[in-house]
């Protein structure tokens, strides 16, 4: 089933969580909603779902307008953060409780609650109170519940959020396979970039009620449209430095008080051509700087973390800080003196005043 938004807005009085939304999931498309908390994706996903009415704009499903269509004729699945069991009711009365909504058939209750719970590897508990679970249990109760109405939309509230770290990475993995497996189109509400980046086909950038882009896990982290989405995509997060671009006997190059670096001519000239002004970001991911002991820009170790196979680096550059990944051995300590420089191929630049990137083409 296809989704399609087109300017879609939800404002709740002067507020617009939502605001001119265009959106189109493909059929059996795996898509994370991802935005930090308050920036509208739990109510893109409640229009999606008919449990809030649009202010304006339209929802499709295919070709079908589905505004005026009532949530349980929509075909749809969801999962809610907190799995919203029935405590008082055995897991197999939790699964089916949609179907007997819907007066199905005793056997086929049976077959489907059957097939579902092999599914998701729950048919020893399905005599259980949902009190009697794990954590990670409950939630492959609750997803059981949204899949036995073979639904043709499966809709996820950030169901990953209770869990502990290590339960949530390998369930992370088991709904990707199963949504492969199933080819149900999938829309995940989610805060957490990991999760979205590593289990989604494509993310929806959210923030403030506006799409900010949505692209495959790659080009978000290395092509960013701009500054919001190059600063919340990234674990250590990139650095941002405020430069001035300026031009000097055919040479491009950026300034600051603390720096001055030379770019290819290339990236130089489209910057120039897109910018607005002198004034620039300068974004570069941590992986991106090497540590050098005799060329670079001087800059003083403030810390060292160790991170295991890899060390985080923050140094500081005049009043900037700047967080270097490197690999051990790191011999220095903090207040030495070390060198960085930049891989040039990788470095990202933003206007100052639009805060879009510089270095990709307009849309």
């Amino acid at each position: 089933m296809k989704v399609i938004l087109k300017d879609l807005s939800k404002h709740f009085g002067e507020v617009k969580a939502v605001d001119d939304l265009d959106l189109e999931i493909d059929d059996g498309e795996f898509v994370a909603l991802l935005g930090p908390s308050g920036c509208g994706k739990t109510t893109i996903l409640l229009m999606i779902a008919g449990i809030y009415k649009p202010t304006k704009g339209l929802i499709y499903f295919d070709e079908r307008v589905v505004n005026n269509i009532l949530p349980k004729d929509r075909k749809i699945g969801m999962v809610f953060q907190s799995y919203a069991l029935y405590p008082h009711m055995t897991v197999f009365s939790n699964i089916v409780f949609p179907l007997r909504l819907m007066k199905t058939a005793k056997e086929e209750m049976k077959e489907r609650a059957r097939k579902v719970a092999q599914l998701v590897r729950i048919e020893e508990l399905l005599d259980r109170k949902p009190g009697q679970l794990s954590g990670g249990q409950q939630q492959r109760v609750a997803l059981c519940r949204a899949l036995v109405k073979e639904p043709e939309i499966l809709l996820l509230d950030e169901p990953l959020s209770n869990l502990d770290a290590r339960l949530r990475i390998m369930m992370r993995s088991e709904l990707k396979r199963l949504q492969k497996d199933l080819g149900i189109t999938t829309i995940f509400v989610t805060h957490d970039q990991l999760e979205a980046l590593t289990m989604a086909d494509r993310v929806a950038v959210v923030n403030l009620g506006c799409l900010q882009q949505f692209s495959g896990s790659d080009e978000l982290y290395n092509h960013p449209k701009n500054l919001f989405v190059a600063g919340f995509i990234g674990s250590p997060p990139i650095n941002f430095i405020d430069v001035s671009l300026e031009k000097s006997d055919g040479r491009f190059l950026l300034k600051s008080r603390d720096l001055e670096i030379e770019l290819p001519k290339e990236i130089g000239s489209k910057a120039e051509n897109n910018s607005t002004s002198s004034g620039v970001v300068l974004g570069i991911r941590p992986e991106h700087i090497l540590i050098n002991e005799k060329e670079g820009i001087e800059t003083e170790v403030y810390v060292v973390e160790p991170l295991g196979r890899e060390i985080l680096v923050s140094a500081k550059l005049g009043d900037s800080m700047i967080k270097v990944l490197t690999s051990p051995p790191f011999k220095a300590d903090m207040g030495d003196k070390v060198r960085l420089s930049f891989k040039l191929d990788k470095i990202m630049l933003f206007d100052k005043k639009t805060e879009k990137s510089l270095l990709l083409d307009k849309d």
